[in-house]
C-alpha cells in the first residue's frame, strides 16, 4: 500500500513539473516577449519594404521571424493593424534623432540652425525610414488616416527646432513670430521636398554641409531681425539680468 502511495506522488510530481514547463514554454518572459515582438517587427519591416503591403502575409513575417503566427495575432487584429504600428515606429526613430539633437548655447545662429538640418536631413533620409514613407505614399489611399496622423506626428520631430527658434525670437537674434510653421518650413527645405523620394540621397558629409548651409544662408535673410528692435529686446534683457 505504501508503495503505491509513492508511486502515486511521483506520478504527481512529473505531472506537475510538466505543467510548469509548458506554462514555462507557453508564457514567455516579460523580456522574451519584448523580444519576440522586435523580432517579428522587424521582419514585417523587412516585407513591406520588400514586397510592398498587398504581398506581404503574417504568416511570411512569423516564418520570417521565426516565431509562431499567433504569438503576432496576440497582439495585432490583422495585417493592416501591424503595418501601422511599423509605419509609427518609423517616425519614432526619426523623432528620437531629433530630440537627441544638442543645441550648442554659445554656437552662433547659423551654425546652430546648419546643425539642425543636417540633423533633420539625416532623420528623413535614413534608407530604411525613407523607403517606409514611400510605402506609406503609395498606400495613402488605403490608409488615409495613416498619411494624416504621420503628418500629424511631424510636430513632435521638430519639436527642438521649434523650441530653438522661439528662444532666438524671444532673445532678437532670429525674426521667426511662428516657431512652428517655420519649423515646419525649414524642415521641408532639409527634407528636400520630393527629390530624395525620387532621387538618390546625398553622397556624404561633404555634400550634405553643403546641403545645409545654403538652406541657412537662404533663411536667414527671412528671419533677419529688425536692427532698431534688436537693440531693444537685447537692452531689456541686459537689463532683466542686472
Amino acid at each position: 500500500m505504501e508503495q503505491n502511495n509513492d508511486i502515486d506522488t511521483e506520478a504527481l510530481e512529473s505531472s506537475a513539473a510538466a505543467a510548469i514547463k509548458r506554462r514555462a514554454r507557453g508564457r514567455p518572459s516579460p523580456e522574451q516577449a519584448a523580444a519576440l515582438r522586435e523580432s517579428f517587427l522587424a521582419a514585417a519591416l523587412e516585407s513591406f519594404l520588400d514586397k510592398g503591403y498587398s504581398a506581404t502575409s503574417i504568416e511570411a513575417i512569423a516564418r520570417e521571424a521565426g516565431v509562431a503566427k499567433i504569438t503576432i495575432y496576440r497582439q495585432f487584429d490583422n495585417k493592416e493593424a501591424l503595418f501601422r504600428e511599423v509605419a509609427h515606429r518609423a517616425v519614432s526613430n526619426a523623432r528620437e534623432t531629433m530630440q537627441n539633437t544638442l543645441v550648442h548655447r554659445g554656437s552662433d545662429e547659423r551654425q546652430t540652425l546648419i546643425e539642425l538640418v543636417e540633423r533633420m536631413y539625416l532623420s528623413g533620409t535614413e534608407p530604411k525610414t525613407l523607403a517606409l514613407m514611400r510605402l506609406v505614399i503609395a498606400e495613402a489611399v488605403r490608409f488615409p488616416e495613416l498619411a494624416k496622423s504621420l503628418y500629424a506626428e511631424n510636430s513632435y520631430v521638430l519639436a527642438p527646432v521649434v523650441d530653438y527658434l522661439a528662444e532666438a525670437h524671444r532673445a532678437g537674434k532670429l525674426h521667426v513670430p511662428q516657431p512652428e510653421l517655420s519649423a515646419v518650413q525649414l524642415s521641408i527645405l532639409a527634407f528636400g521636398g520630393v527629390r530624395f523620394f525620387i532621387s538618390k540621397p546625398l553622397a556624404g558629409p561633404e555634400e550634405r554641409r553643403v546641403w545645409a548651409e545654403g538652406i541657412v544662408d537662404l533663411v536667414l535673410r527671412g528671419w533677419a531681425p529688425d536692427s532698431a528692435a534688436a537693440a531693444a529686446v537685447a537692452a531689456k534683457v541686459a537689463q532683466g539680468s542686472d
